[in-house]
């Protein structure tokens, strides 16, 4: 009960904030509660474990580190993008037909609920409409090497 009420107070708080923020516009515009509740968690975890590298846009860091916004990479694979979330990644990668050889760090501290919201965060923000990431699925996920 004190979750849910904690949950319900942190949305007002951020429905009421307004911000013209892309972020936030995104986020206001998901229609299901849980997917929303979801994704204004996982902004938060977003900015503190994601944004410094691919920036609070996800817009990335030149040719150093790739974009979310608009990521092939990402958007061709969801299993695979939370596999990296939460296990990081070695070696090259293209994105958008430019190729990255920065190494991710692990989050391996961070719960499956946890990379759920995140990715529901990047998936349905910057023009995603991608919908709920379960906790489920990122076990799913987490089972198997991309």
């Amino acid at each position: 009960m004190k979750t849910a009420i904690s949950s319900l107070l942190f949305l007002l708080i951020i429905a009421c904030k307004g911000g013209d923020d892309n972020q936030n516009k995104g986020i206001s515009n998901i229609k299901d509660l849980k997917t929303r509740q979801y994704a204004i968690q996982g902004q938060q975890l977003y900015l503190q474990y994601c944004s410094n590298c691919h920036q609070e846009d996800g817009t990335g860091l030149k040719r150093l580190i790739p974009p979310l916004k608009n990521s092939d990479y990402m958007l061709d694979d969801v299993n695979r993008s939370l596999y990296i979330i939460k296990n990081g990644l070695k070696g090259s990668i293209t994105v958008n037909n430019v190729e990255y050889n920065q190494p991710m760090p692990e989050n391996s501290k961070l719960s499956p609920i946890e990379v759920a919201q995140i990715a529901t965060y990047i998936y349905n923000v910057w023009g995603n409409e991608y919908g709920l990431i379960t906790p489920e699925k990122v076990k799913e996920a987490l089972s198997t090497a991309p």
